[in-house]
């Protein structure tokens, strides 16, 4: 009986963390598609320019926006601007072009 109480005391505390850490490693939700936006010449010719940036001219901007372009989007997370689809690293940066590309567009830099 004691060697059973041992064992007990001893396996409950792993038990509970390998519990807690499957808990913690939940899959992160669905990121929400955005509507497409119409695109003016403006925006038309930021958009080449940080399309070129990423290295290939696809009509395909990989590199964050939201983000100055200093990291790479995801395709999962992706808004339709005109005739260019422009990748985002997570929702809050989609979301910000989404509701206002046109003005986001326009703050940023792209030399």
């Amino acid at each position: 009986m004691p060697n059973l109480l041992r064992r007990v005391v001893v396996s409950l505390p792993l038990l509970l963390a390998v519990a807690c850490t499957r808990e913690a490693s939940a899959p992160a939700a669905a990121p929400t598609p955005a509507a497409p936006v119409a695109a003016t010449a403006e925006m038309t010719a930021k958009l080449a320019k940080a399309d070129a940036k990423d290295g290939a001219v696809d009509q395909c901007v990989h590199r964050c926006a939201g983000c100055a372009l200093g990291m790479d989007g995801k395709a999962a997370m992706p808004l339709q601007v005109g005739d260019y689809t422009m990748h985002f690293c997570k929702q809050a940066c989609l979301d910000r072009y989404a509701k206002d590309a046109a003005g986001e567009l326009a703050k940023l830099k792209v030399d």
